[in-house]
């Protein structure tokens, strides 16, 4: 390889190096903590961090050092003695500058020094600028100083001819490495063509891909694997691991190796990395039969809905044998399944979602669930993420991001979702394309593992007394063809009914005979209640529970819910009334009969 040849070098190095003859002065921001790849003289990819990168590619054009400042001092890259000897000499700095603190008089005289060097080419970082003051805090006079002194420093520039490997002049160049451009003020940035802004950007999958080859080999037996198997464990690796740095590639690596985690178990080390577990629940045997034998169970405890929990066992079975988003190739990257609820109010969309829990997990800890109508305002993001730096309840976490780094095998209820804020189906977008969310700390949180479910009572027609209640697959077209109306033309947000795909199940009304069934599950309820709290084994006559179905069933607009609203007032209300003035002793007694008072009130007779 040619001395200047940087083909291979990553496109922000190959931008500097381009543009030297022109700029003395950039922003970097991004992903400045990583490792970046550069090849190295033996072909093999080097992972280095960003000042061994830079300095990778500033040598190549002559230059002769980097001089790095941090709140903890200055540094000099390559860390040997000419290049401290000559970095001493061109700054004026009594003696070699290595670790010593700087402030911005000093450091306004370095900057000075290394842009007005005429016979020696030499670069200045300012690192860590985004944390030289708290957030919302303005710079202090020293470090405003600083700033314009630096602005004038671009203005009065002149690049410098050497005769080393390049003839044309280069400018002895200065670089603020920041978390945002917004970080510093914007009659910096923005004073000047001489400034060149570049983002550091997170590796994609070649890069992923190169250095994944590297790391497999090193991992517990990968040193006995064939060509290919390594080959199609560092393709996994690297699928595996969006959204990952090459820095926490190389730690997935070293916790690979700790754990004694072969190159076949990569999927486990990187899950191990991510959420600090290497076992997978969604492999377990049991579970597997759990779900085979979910239909039965599920339809039991959700009545009235077969059809919808067939379809939602089905988007499980794919959750369970890996094969969520197989169709656009690659490895997964969303969450382990999406579902997306819809019809009438009342119907079980909700308690079918508790049920999955119950049934994948055993836990019903692992279910949280947000109603999307208190996130309707601009606001209420911070809530599900956190504020942002410099907004009260900083650093707390937000309400979605700390359940699901707190619990990560979970199912993940959004009751209404039509109702979130338009920045908020943004951040659901996130979640279903990446499998991540950015927290307001910065911190990333894995979904991966996780069960997205959305509901929507979205394109449900009225019910009206004598006129045909659409059921089946003409409800079913009814409320899907609401659904793609509402996120293409009314929200704007295709992309993301896009990911949601086929996974829209569709719930029936409660028909008549499924409305009698829960409307006597219900009364079971308040008999067994009675008795676990009064010690009293409670009855019915024929004819008060006759009554309490009727009134029960006689209005399905509102389906289970309003059922069970019913039983409350008819049977539930008088029951508590004549149970609070009955006389102690009493192990048995018979609702005997109803009364509707005066203002719709009930009374129940007891013997």
């Amino acid at each position: 390889m040619s001395p200047r040849q940087l083909d291979n070098h990553p496109a922000w190095l190959q931008e500097i190096d381009s543009s030297l003859t022109v700029t003395p002065a950039y922003v970097l921001h991004g992903n400045l903590r990583d490792r970046y790849l550069v090849p190295g003289t033996d072909g093999k990819w080097m992972p280095l961090d960003l000042h061994q990168a830079l300095w990778d590619t500033l040598r190549r054009s002559g230059y002769a050092a980097i001089v790095r400042h941090t709140p903890v001092g200055v540094q000099v890259v390559p860390n040997d003695p000419a290049a401290r000897r000559l970095v001493a000499q061109v700054t004026g700095l009594n003696s070699e500058p290595n670790g010593r603190p700087v402030g911005p008089d000093q450091l306004t005289a370095i900057l000075r020094a290394l842009m007005s060097c005429r016979d020696v080419r030499l670069a200045l970082t300012i690192d860590y600028v985004s944390q030289w003051r708290p957030a919302g805090t303005p710079p202090t006079d020293a470090e405003h100083a600083f700033m314009q002194a630096a602005l004038a420093a671009i203005h009065d520039a002149l690049p410098i001819v050497t005769g080393n490997q390049r003839t044309s002049g280069l400018f002895n160049p200065f670089l603020w490495l920041v978390d945002r451009p917004a970080d510093l003020p914007p009659w910096l940035t923005g004073g000047s063509e001489g400034i060149r802004q570049i983002s550091v950007p997170q590796p994609d999958l070649g890069a992923r891909l190169r250095l994944a080859r590297n790391l497999v080999i090193s991992m517990p037996g990968g040193g006995r694997m064939s060509a290919p198997a390594l080959e199609d464990a560092a393709a996994r690796f690297a699928e595996r691991s969006a959204g990952m740095s090459l820095h926490a590639m190389i730690a997935t690596t070293q916790l690979a190796l700790d754990q004694s985690l072969g190159p076949e178990r990569i999927d486990d080390a990187v899950r191990a990395y991510r959420i600090g577990m290497t076992e997978n629940p969604w492999a377990d045997q049991d579970l597997r039969e759990r779900i085979r034998n979910g239909e039965k169970l599920l339809a039991e405890e959700v009545k009235g809905q077969r059809r919808a929990v067939r379809h939602a066992l089905d988007i499980l079975i794919r959750s369970n044998t890996g094969m969520t988003g197989a169709e656009r190739g690659g490895g997964a990257t969303g969450p382990r399944g999406i579902l997306f609820f819809a019809g009438p109010t009342g119907v079980g969309k909700t308690e079918l979602a508790k049920r999955i829990t119950h049934l994948v997990f055993g836990d019903q800890d692992a279910y949280v669930r947000f109603d999307m109508s208190e996130f309707s305002a601009d606001h209420s993001e911070a809530r599900l993420i956190g504020s942002p730096p410099g907004y009260e309840g900083h650093g707390e976490g937000g309400e979605l991001t700390n359940a699901v780094r707190q619990q990560p095998f979970c199912v993940v209820l959004f009751d209404e979702v039509e109702k979130a804020h338009p920045r908020i189906l943004d951040k659901f977008l996130q979640i279903l394309s990446d499998g991540r969310l950015t927290d307001g700390s910065g911190d990333t949180v894995h979904f991966g593992e996780a069960i997205i479910v959305f509901t929507s009572n979205l394109g449900v027609p009225e019910l009206v007394p004598g006129e045909p209640v659409l059921v089946g697959a003409e409800l079913e077209s009814a409320v899907k063809k609401a659904i793609e109306h509402e996120f293409t033309v009314t929200i704007h947000r295709p992309e993301l009914l896009g990911r949601i795909g086929d996974n829209i199940v569709v719930f029936d009304y409660i028909d008549p005979e499924t409305a009698v069934e829960l409307a006597d599950e219900f009364i079971g309820n308040v008999i067994e209640r009675v008795a676990e709290q009064h010690g009293l084994a409670l009855t019915l006559s024929d004819e008060v529970r006759r009554d309490v179905v009727e009134l029960a069933v006689a209005d399905l607009s509102k389906g289970g819910r309003g059922i069970g609203r019913a039983v409350e007032s008819t049977l539930v209300n008088p029951l508590a009334r004549a149970l609070f003035d009955l006389p102690p002793g009493r192990t048995a007694a018979i609702v005997k009969s109803l009364a509707r008072e005066e203002g719709g009130w009930f009374t129940a007779e007891l013997v």
